[in-house]
């Protein structure tokens, strides 16, 4: 029965297929050309006929998203700690540049806008730190950073900020009892 299973996967990789592109989704069709290359089209929603043995087909959502930025520690120009977390809220706009430039948006994304956090918060002494000013710096800096990926940087949040301190134990000693 197996070679039947596989029989009919390759007779239908053969046959055209209806692809459809939800009205929530963006996608782009590779196909090979002939003599140089391969060609991409991008995909608006909507009916496309599709080859499976020479088309490959990526589809993604293109609703508005909100990625976590993890909370991350950091020093101030004045040497005092802090903890500072975040949000990034964006949408897809060129499915064409977000799946064939770039890989993984989403974790790029975020380790962008940690990295210009960071370098915020470390120029600046604690009692310049204002969440409204951070927000409009990472947001400029996520908008030219993520130049060229096919994404739209709407607004980005600081959710949490706060004075940490970090506390270390050097111990050869288990700190947990057996």
């Amino acid at each position: 029965m197996e070679w039947l299973t596989r029989l009919l996967e390759r007779i239908f990789s053969v046959i055209p297929r209806i692809l459809v592109v939800k009205p929530d989704e963006l996608g782009a069709r590779c196909t090979p050309k002939i003599w140089n290359g391969i060609k991409i089209n991008e995909l608006v929603p909507g009916w496309y006929i599709w080859l499976p043995l020479i088309q490959r087909v990526e589809r993604v959502k293109c609703k508005t998203q909100i990625v976590d930025l993890r909370s991350q520690s950091v020093w101030t120009s004045d040497r005092q700690e802090m903890t500072i977390s975040g949000a990034i809220r964006y949408r897809v706009h060129s499915a064409l540049k977000t799946l064939w430039e770039v890989y993984d948006y989403d974790q790029n994304i975020q380790t962008a806008a940690l990295g210009i956090i960071q370098q915020y918060i470390r120029e600046h002494e604690l009692q310049d730190l204002d969440t409204q000013r951070i927000e409009a710096k990472v947001l400029k800096g996520v908008r030219k950073a993520s130049e060229g990926w096919g994404l739209r940087v709407e607004r980005v949040y600081i959710t949490d900020i706060g004075r940490t301190q970090n506390i270390r134990i050097l111990l050869n000693e288990p700190i947990l009892g057996d």
